[in-house]
């Protein structure tokens, strides 16, 4: 089995990092009562944070990085697909170089922070269907597989023909 690429943004990164960190915490309000003792109440899903290490390498790293750089720097919210993870908003907060690079070699680190987890759910992700595209296009620009597309979209009759339909649900 060939796993998919991490993407962020439409961007694919080259190979996956050595690395990957995914946090997911539920949220706990510990409160001390008077007399009583303590109370622990469950507050929901915290957003998770995605961290991990990579190496970039070739002729072209330095190419590479930059690419990772400009992504990070312009800041904002994109679609972040991770190997055996559905897809989900994320902002990409940290990017850090680990090492002396070397011509052929970068070293670098990561972190991306999920976007948004109102009212502690996942949030629903609706890609707006481009002329001639198709489910195949989709699936691979989101990371995912198109048996997983058709999951969500059980009224796609064709992956291959998308004509009259205007939005596909994502996650």
């Amino acid at each position: 089995m060939e796993t998919a690429l991490m993407r962020f943004k439409g961007f694919t990164l080259w190979c996956n990092p050595l690395s990957l960190e995914i946090i997911s915490e539920e949220g706990v309000a510990d409160y001390n009562l008077l007399y009583s003792g303590e109370l622990k109440e469950y507050t929901g899903r915290k957003c998770r944070t995605v961290k991990g290490k990579g190496v970039l390498s070739g002729k072209d790293c330095v190419e590479q990085y930059a690419k990772l750089y400009s992504l990070q720097s312009e800041g904002g919210k994109g679609i972040l697909s991770l190997p055996f993870e559905k897809p989900f908003k994320a902002m990409f907060t940290k990017l850090s170089v680990l090492a002396d690079p070397t011509p052929d070699t970068i070293s670098y680190s990561f972190q991306f922070d999920e976007a948004s987890c109102e009212n502690n759910k996942v949030t629903e992700i609706i890609h707006k269907v481009n002329p001639g595209e198709t489910l195949f296009d989709i699936a691979y620009n989101y990371g995912v597989t198109v048996d997983f597309l058709v999951k969500l979209n059980p009224y796609v009759r064709r992956p291959d023909e998308l004509e009259n339909i205007k939005e596909i649900k994502v996650c």
